[in-house]
């Protein structure tokens, strides 16, 4: 089964509170989560809680924020269209993610062109109590999980493009600056 509707279902046995960031990668046949695991999730982000939505597309997943319409980023969109989002834009230069830890101006995942949104700072929606300036929800397509994903041996699982290993480890700089945010 699928690890996010485990996250959803209505007899959650861990409460989600207990984890400051939760990566949910969107499939592109995922189902609208319950009503009662939607009010979790916005109430989750009220409380400082991070999700990171990644459409593990080659980038252009991303463009369904602002009208596209790939697959992942449409099953994204019902997701979304049931919680309390606030208003989103793409990663600013001085945003906390760009030096958490590392300096970065890019966030490469297994791919390397779709734009990282976080909420706006100015925004009034789910995370407007959240007063510690980390948005509550993240939205990528470059399959991070994918980038990170390693053997035994600490040797990449997938390939990246176009970039090769260089690229690899941004997106483990990015991971790192994600956790530390």
């Amino acid at each position: 089964g699928d690890w996010s509707s485990d996250v959803c279902s209505s007899d959650l046995k861990d409460d989600i509170v207990f984890f400051p960031l939760l990566y949910w990668p969107v499939r592109p046949d995922a189902e609208i989560p319950s009503d009662a695991a939607l009010s979790r999730m916005d109430e989750y982000m009220k409380s400082g809680g991070t999700i990171f939505f990644d459409l593990r597309e080659d980038g252009a997943g991303t463009d369904s924020l602002s009208g596209g319409a790939t697959a992942s980023g449409q099953a994204l969109r019902r997701i979304l269209a049931k919680l309390d989002i606030p208003p989103l834009e793409p990663v600013p230069p001085s945003h906390v993610l760009t030096k958490s830890f590392y300096l970065l101006d890019r966030f490469p995942g297994r791919y390397d062109g779709g734009k990282l949104w976080v909420e706006r700072p100015d925004s009034e929606g789910a995370a407007a109590g959240n007063t510690d300036g980390v948005s509550g929800i993240i939205i990528g397509s470059n399959d991070y999980a994918g980038a990170w994903a390693a053997d035994q041996r600490g040797r990449g699982l997938l390939p990246v493009t176009p970039g090769g290993e260089t690229q690899r480890e941004m997106s483990y700089r990015f991971g790192v600056n994600l956790v530390m945010h």
